[in-house]
């Protein structure tokens, strides 16, 4: 029993599916979009009823009834409904018009499948772009369902193409995954084909054609656009109109527009009432007279968008009608001349050229008018200018450089007047004639010419001209001379010139040349051997070709001779120096063979023979893994292709003889060409003694390795007794020292009166010395830690840390102003502590030893000395006499005394062992009140 759907709901669904209809064809796709979830959504409601309905409730409409009015909605054939279940890829409904458009009944839709009969008529393209669109839309929309506007094309029943516009809404089940969609397609086939006429229609129109959207963004530009503001079509589609076109002011220096956000606001046509004048893209002037009228919707007054039409208003007037018929002969005259043409007025401004004129520059002709002659890089034709508005003929000849091209050409110019009715010049013509190509011409015959006539004198080859009828032969000067002949010419004939060669070549000399007479060959040439002025033979080389007439015959040959006995020389040299490098290379003592890319060997020396037990005669079913043991063999094969990729590779390996003695070797494999092939060269070198020895030094190694144990051991004890005795000293030394500064000061102070001013003094003294040996005793203390402390290197900015210490420097003594330069970006690798204490200590003895100067001065530099960084401490203190230099960096050395500069002399000593321990130098140079320079490096740790 058919199931049927309420009645009201029914008119609500066609209703809404009128709307959607309606929206398709009076507003834009992505409105009837946004209606089509709504009417899909409905739509499977009323399926669910549909399915679940078994009789109809009591009060209500026939269900049959119902379900015949859902069929008339199906059946409607503006449009197409369907649901397309994806997993079974068949339709759970869809009208029964379609069978009208494929061809296929709608029964065979349903069933499993069925949805191929549709697929298969769409383009590959448009299935494509089908795909791309969905999975831009699901992207966007990652929950829920989804709605996207497809457009694509259908092959009917007859071949024939129809577009169609399906709006399509993706549902998803309860995991997420596209479960089927519903859609509603309606055929615009025929909205397509009005878009191509029109499309077709504006492209023919002359008038320059623009359209716009609601914002003032351009949507159309026809050629006539195109050719009008010199904006390519490409470049304007997408720009605000104001862009694209611009407009000069009007006479009263008012801006002028075209009134296009006026028609979009008004929905009205306007148009200007008088000409404007366009400034196209070139910079040109061009009256236009513009029409905008608003696009709009049936229906619908709010304007989309506007329309703009401009009209070459220069071609408007009946005037400029008569003007241009008069022009056109002239301009076909003009045009048709061989010569340039070109018009210009007393302000010295071009107003007219010819196609020709045009050529000659290389510039088009709307480059040139209205250019000022007066701006010419080039001025030489400035005089003829002037001449012909002074009212008389001018005349240049000669070169001519175009600044816009960097060209140099020549021509002619001739200028003449051109006065008005009453007599008064108003302007000049001038004709232009080109003839760089035959003055290039000219030159280029006379380069080719003393080109030619330099190299037969710089080259080692003379001419000979014969004529086969006559037998006569013409020599020249520096064919005599290379013949040791002292003539500056000869003419003799063939039969002489046979009589001098050598016996052994004439047969073969006369073979060639009549097979070439013949036409058997292109071209003469031989090698063969010349009998000089003394009688000696000497190798020449000689080519020649034949001058034929209409028939064929040779009636000349000319040919060049030089002499080649060096090179003979050479390739004898060079055979002689092959033979002994194969006897060089079968006496080597070592492996050597050459092997293709394959591997297949193609020459193995009696060295490798004897070494392997393989002989000549094995080579064809060898290759070089072959000749490797087993186990080895897949890393030689990756080093012969490195080989053949880097040109050279090298291993460890062992060879295997035929009767499987394993003998280790040096394997090197390098690339080379031979025969024009690239292959390579394999040399083995026996390493058996080698090995023996690195074996005997690995016994050596481990033995050492005991005694260096040992000595660790020893050496960590004197370092337990060295930090034994820096606790002795930091402990039991300042014991007394501490009992020595009590009793003094309690003596001094609790029996002043009791002493004279001189044993005070002594008193102060005593003091003075205890305090001085207990920093003794911190700098030796701090001296070991610098060498007991482990490194931990990191990255440090010099010029900070430099700057800190400075800083300090300066506030503990305010009163001295010392000038301070410090290189930024000083960046190193380094133990902070420990460089800060080496810091502390070079820029401390700087701040110390400047303190006597009216103006100190302290820098911190960095030198770049061939491959390693340098940095300098400077200073332009009290200096140092450099005869003492090497004292500087020892313990407890000073070069100033006590009542000069404080000091314990450590903190150099300091400096050189952080220093040390970085792997770097400390060294320095100076001169006595001239101040001092302290350099240091911190290794080979790329800063």
């Amino acid at each position: 029993m058919k199931t049927s759907l309420p009645r009201t709901p029914l008119i609500v669904l066609c209703l809404a599916w009128f709307l959607w209809l309606l929206a398709q064809w009076l507003v834009p796709s992505a409105v009837a979009a946004a209606a089509l979830p709504a009417i899909a959504s409905v739509w499977a409601v009323f399926a669910v009823r549909r399915q679940s309905a078994a009789t109809p409730p009591a009060g209500r409409p026939d269900p049959d009834v119902l379900a015949r009015d859902v069929e008339e909605a199906l059946a409607c054939r503006g449009h197409i409904l369907y649901r397309l279940d994806l997993r079974r890829r068949a339709y759970d409904y869809i009208s029964p018009n379609v069978e009208t458009l494929i061809g296929v009944p709608d029964t065979a839709l349903l069933r499993d499948g069925g949805s191929a009969h549709i697929r298969s008529r769409i383009p590959p393209s448009d299935a494509e772009q089908i795909r791309h669109r969905i999975r831009e839309a699901l992207a966007k929309t990652p929950d829920g369902p989804c709605d996207v506007e497809l457009e694509y094309r259908l092959r009917d029943t007859q071949g024939q193409t129809r577009w169609l516009r399906d709006s399509v809404r993706l549902v998803r089940d309860a995991t997420g995954r596209v479960c089927h969609t519903t859609g509603a397609a309606i055929e615009i086939t025929a909205t397509k084909t009005a878009e191509q006429r029109a499309r077709v229609t504006l492209r023919a129109i002359d008038d320059a054609v623009m359209a716009t959207d609601a914002s003032g963004r351009i949507t159309l530009f026809n050629p006539g656009a195109v050719a009008l503001t010199g904006w390519q079509e490409d470049e304007a589609l997408g720009h605000p109109l104001d862009r694209v076109l611009r407009f000069a002011p009007t006479i009263d220096n008012r801006p002028a527009a075209l009134p296009v956000d006026t028609v979009l606001k008004t929905g009205t046509a306007m148009r200007s009432p008088e000409s404007m004048m366009l400034s196209t893209r070139a910079g040109q002037l061009i009256p236009v007279l513009d029409s905008t009228a608003p696009i709009q919707m049936s229906g619908d007054p709010t304007p989309v968008g506007a329309v703009i039409v401009l009209r070459d208003a220069r071609a408007s007037s009946e005037s400029l009608r008569r003007l241009n018929e008069s022009e056109a002969r002239y301009r076909t005259l003009v045009e048709s001349s061989p010569v340039g043409i070109f018009h210009f007025d007393r302000e010295h401004r071009i107003t007219f050229v010819n196609s020709r004129f045009s050529d000659i520059l290389e510039r088009r002709a709307e480059q040139l008018v209205g250019l000022d002659l007066r701006s010419l890089a080039d001025a030489a034709v400035l005089p003829a200018v002037r001449a012909a508005l002074e009212g008389h003929q001018g005349r240049y000849e000669g070169p001519y450089h175009d600044a816009s091209s960097n060209r140099d050409i020549r021509f002619s110019i001739r200028t003449a007047p051109v006065f008005d009715t009453h007599g008064k010049v108003v302007g000049g013509v001038g004709i232009v004639e080109d003839y760089t190509a035959k003055y290039d011409a000219e030159r280029k015959l006379r380069e080719s010419e003393t080109r030619y006539a330099l190299a037969m004198r710089g080259t080692n080859e003379g001419l000979w001209d014969w004529n086969p009828l006559t037998m006569e032969l013409f020599l020249s000067s520096r064919l005599m001379a290379l013949l040791g002949e002292a003539a500056e010419s000869l003419r003799t004939t063939s039969d002489a010139w046979l009589a001098r060669m050598h016996p052994d070549d004439r047969d073969v000399y006369y073979l060639r040349m009549v097979a070439h007479l013949k036409g058997e060959t292109q071209h003469f040439e031989l090698e063969f051997r010349m009998a000089t002025h003394d009688g000696s033979y000497r190798w020449f080389r000689s080519r020649g070709i034949a001058q034929r007439d209409d028939t064929g015959n040779a009636y000349r040959m000319v040919g060049s001779m030089g002499d080649i006995t060096a090179r003979k020389r050479a390739e004898m040299q060079l055979t002689n120096e092959l033979a002994f490098s194969r006897t060089l290379v079968d006496s080597l003592p070592v492996g050597l063979c050459v092997a293709r890319r394959d591997g297949a060997l193609t020459l193995l020396n009696p060295y490798f023979g004897r070494l392997t037990g393989y002989t000549i005669d094995d080579l064809g079913a060898l290759t070089v893994t072959d000749l490797i043991i087993p186990e080895d063999r897949p890393l030689i094969q990756q080093r012969l292709e490195r080989a053949y990729d880097e040109g050279a590779a090298w291993a460890e390996t062992q060879i295997e003889s035929r009767d499987g003695r394993h003998l280790p070797v040096s394997f090197l494999a390098r690339r080379v060409t031979l025969h024009d092939i690239d292959q390579l060269l394999c040399i083995a070198t026996d390493i058996s003694e080698r090995k023996n020895a690195e074996q005997q030094m690995r016994n050596l190694n481990r033995e050492l390795e005991s005694r260096v144990a040992d000595r660790t051991a020893q050496l960590a004890a004197a370092v337990k007794e060295l930090e034994t005795f820096s606790y002795s000293v930091s402990h039991d030394l300042r014991s007394p020292l501490r009992a020595i500064d009590g009793y003094a000061r309690i003596i001094r102070d609790d029996y002043r009166e009791a002493f004279t001013q001189e044993a005070h003094v002594l008193f102060e003294r005593m003091l003075a010395a205890v305090s001085r040996m207990s920093d003794l005793i911190d700098d030796l203390l701090e001296l070991s830690r610098v060498s007991r402390r482990p490194l931990n290197r990191t990255r440090i900015d010099l010029s900070d840390m430099a700057n800190t210490v400075l800083a300090a420097l300066a506030q503990s003594q305010p009163q001295r102003q010392v000038s301070t330069r410090i290189d930024p970006n000083l960046r190193v690798v380094a133990d902070a502590k420990l460089l800060q204490i080496a810091v502390e200590n070079l820029l401390g003895n700087a701040w110390k030893f400047t303190a006597k100067r009216a103006d100190p001065q302290i820098r911190l530099s960095r030198v770049q000395a061939k491959d390693e960084t340098v940095f300098c401490v400077e200073d332009n203190g009290a200096g140092f006499d450099m005869r003492y230099a090497d004292k500087l960096f020892g313990p407890f050395q000073r070069l100033h005394t006590d009542r000069d500069f404080e000091g314990t002399g450590i903190g150099l000593a300091t400096v050189s062992r952080i220093i040390q321990r970085h792997g770097g130098r400390v060294w320095a140079e100076g001169e006595v009140d001239k101040g001092a320079r302290f350099y240091f490096t911190l290794g080979d740790i790329d800063n």
